[in-house]
């Protein structure tokens, strides 16, 4: 009988999976501490994903492994975002759809940093430059909305609403208050002040525009062979005979 040795190759790929479930699911549950069953808890798992999953997805050598940091990252986030919902009056239809916001969303930060990685950057630079890009289009209705509205953008206010995901899950997540109307957005930001907005009463525009970005980013990160990675992989055995 032929004596099998284990790829070390795939026990670091499931030690860093791992690695990446823990802290994803370690710093969910302080979210979850800090802000309980409420918007906040759904606004910080965004941060936990756009922090977290450029590593999961750099220095993969196949797509299949990409997807499992992806993965890794997302799953945690979203298990502790149902124990929330049944913690509070927000449905289970309505944690599908929030979660479906939240992996379109690290699969565009994914693409980011893999599109990034591509150009030659180094990998520190990639995901760096990645969660920066995550961060400034999650907080762009702090940064960026006066300077629309003192340009006269008032419609393009309403059209970046309808794309964040923090305000679109806002807006899925019916029994929520908006955010809008908290006294710390009222310090920080024109929306619903100076310029009127509606939240989204659905996901599809977020899904569709981060889903199809991130596929092309995707696409763009593995050289534009991504189903070739993906046979490759489903080939290479997690075993190998000595020689």
């Amino acid at each position: 009988m032929t004596n099998q040795i284990r790829n070390p190759n795939d026990e670091r790929t499931f030690i860093r999976f791992l690695l990446l479930f823990v802290l994803s699911l370690i710093a969910s549950a302080a979210c979850a501490w800090a802000a309980g069953s409420s918007l906040g808890l759904f606004f910080g798992g965004l941060f936990v994903a756009t922090f977290l999953t450029p590593a999961g997805v750099l220095q993969q050598k196949h797509l299949v492994a990409a997807i499992g940091g992806l993965i890794a990252v997302v799953a945690p986030v979203a298990g502790i975002w149902l124990i929330a919902v049944f913690e509070s009056t927000d449905t289970f239809g309505q944690w599908i759809e929030a979660t479906m916001v939240l992996a379109a969303y690290a699969l565009a930060i994914g693409g980011i940093a893999l599109a990034l990685a591509r150009l030659k950057l180094p990998p520190v630079f990639a995901a760096s430059l990645a969660i920066l890009l995550g961060l400034a289009w999650l907080s762009w209705p702090v940064w960026l909305s006066t300077a629309l509205v003192r340009g006269g953008l008032s419609g393009t206010v309403q059209h970046l609403v309808w794309l964040h995901p923090p305000l679109v899950i806002n807006g899925i997540l019916t029994a929520e208050p908006a955010w809008t109307e908290r006294s710390l957005a009222y310090h920080l930001t024109d929306l619903n002040q100076d310029v009127p907005i509606q939240l989204p009463a659905n996901a599809g525009a977020c899904l569709a525009v981060h889903g199809v970005l991130g596929l092309i980013l995707w696409w763009m990160g593995f050289g534009g062979r991504a189903s070739a990675f993906w046979l490759d992989s489903r080939k290479e055995s997690p075993y190998k005979s000595p020689g």
